[in-house]
């Protein structure tokens, strides 16, 4: 079995428990998010803004697929974000939504995110 699997899942729970200590043990010093460099501060102050605006986010692991460095998962979310949402009047509607997201890990550590949030769902779903 792939370790980065078991690393993934690890850092998925991380993120459902809130364990903001232990995001450094998934996530590295320097990490970049669609391909910025915003470094392991700015990508808890991303996460907790999340839970701001989300106080029900739930990371649900639809699909994931690895190989040496790199995993890619499709994220399924049902949550009900309290305010405007992706520029959306979303106000708390429960909705659900997929994120497609890509990690490249160095040294068994998230290095570089690349994600894709499908927005035309969530549009369908306030019309």
């Amino acid at each position: 079995m792939n370790p980065l699997l078991d690393i993934y899942r690890d850092y998925l729970e991380c993120l459902n428990r809130q364990a903001w200590n232990e995001l450094q043990l998934y996530v590295a010093e320097f990490v970049c998010y669609n391909d910025e460099e915003i470094g392991l501060h700015g990508y808890l102050s991303m996460l907790k803004q999340n839970y701001r605006e989300i106080p029900d986010l739930y990371f649900q692991a639809e699909l994931v697929v690895a190989d040496l460095s790199h995993v890619a998962c499709r994220l399924v979310f049902n949550c009900s974000p309290v305010g405007t949402f992706m520029g959306l009047p979303v106000n708390g509607r429960k909705i659900r939504f997929s994120e497609n997201v890509f990690y490249e890990f160095r040294d068994h550590k998230i290095f570089q995110v690349w994600s894709v949030i499908d927005k035309g769902t969530i549009e369908q779903q306030l019309h």
